[in-house]
């Protein structure tokens, strides 16, 4: 509200919603979720083929085309989902910190729900690698979100 006249003013939405027409918002557009998921597969491709000595070639193309598929219906989805939640957050270190506890926390469900092991310290592995390689995707595109300013 402008000072002693009771209308909406700088700074304040016209619609009423508490809202300041100032509220900075983290936005991104297609280029930077594609870019995002290439890195994301990439490193997870690396890191899963990493320990494969002569086979890894053959390892990182394997897990290039399977996590394409898998990061498609799962990966891509709960990115653009946190990317969208994590709009009002200006601190790319938090998008990038939660990326990494949000993956890591999916993985760890997943992959605990899915193993035939009975301890549950065998899902953390792979867990951390898969919030690591968000993790490094979000920060990826860094460069490529605007903060703009929002009604």
């Amino acid at each position: 509200m402008s000072a002693g006249d009771g209308t909406p003013g700088d700074g304040e939405a016209a619609g009423g919603d508490g809202r300041r027409r100032d509220d900075p918002r983290v936005t991104f557009g297609p280029g930077a979720v594609a870019v995002a998921f290439l890195v994301g597969l990439t490193a997870l491709a690396l890191a899963f083929a990493s320990s494969w000595g002569a086979e890894a070639p053959r390892v990182f193309l394997l897990a290039l085309w399977y996590g394409l598929g898998v990061g498609l219906v799962t990966g891509l989805p709960v990115g653009i989902v946190l990317g969208l939640l994590l709009r009002p957050l200006r601190s790319q270190w938090v998008h990038v910190a939660v990326f990494f506890a949000g993956f890591t926390l999916v993985a760890f469900l997943v992959t605990t729900l899915l193993s035939p092991s009975t301890l549950l310290g065998d899902s953390l592995p792979t867990a951390l690698i898969i919030g690591g390689a968000a993790a490094l995707a979000r920060a990826s595109i860094w460069k490529l979100v605007r903060h703009e300013h929002h009604p």
